[in-house]
């Protein structure tokens, strides 16, 4: 008898049990934007020796990475702020400093329940550019291509250079 009332037990338990302890579901979306040949709109052009680095909460530059020939990259947004400062750099190598482009990114934040596991992710609304500094030639336009980055399916920004 006890061995029965062990395994109903243990089969209680082990049915009780629920999946949220795996977040499999997305979570907060990256920007993602794509580098197009200023000269044939249609075609994509790599970015030579891209240093990308944004702007955090404490006004501090964070870099996050840098790549040595790319044509799209997806940027983690501010959380915290309703925007992103961000910090392209073509040819950026040890010994030069590159070009450098700025551009503010602008938005309104919602929060939005994924899980239990998952908890809440952030979908980003009304997507806009101000205080952009593309004066030094290689970046001529930004164009906004999706005002809302609720997923990383396509590209929301298109860079012309």
């Amino acid at each position: 008898m006890k061995k029965y009332l062990f395994l109903l037990i243990v089969f209680l338990f082990s049915t009780s049990c629920e999946t949220d302890t795996i977040c499999i579901d997305e979570t907060t979306p990256h920007l993602v934007i794509r580098f197009y040949n200023k000269d044939d709109i249609s075609k994509f052009k790599k970015v030579t020796n891209l240093k990308v680095s944004v702007k955090n909460t404490l006004d501090e530059s964070v870099q996050i990475g840098s790549v040595s020939s790319i044509d799209s990259i997806a940027l983690p947004l501010n959380v915290d702020l309703d925007l992103t400062k961000i910090y392209l750099t073509k040819n950026a190598t040890d010994t030069s400093d590159g070009i450098e482009n700025t551009f503010i990114l602008n938005y309104s934040r919602e929060e939005v329940f994924v899980s239990r596991s998952c908890g809440y992710k952030t979908i980003y609304n009304t997507i806009n550019i101000s205080d952009s500094n593309i004066t030094n030639d290689w970046i001529t336009n930004i164009l906004v291509i999706k005002t809302e980055v609720d997923n990383e399916n396509q590209a929301h920004l298109n860079i012309f250079h």
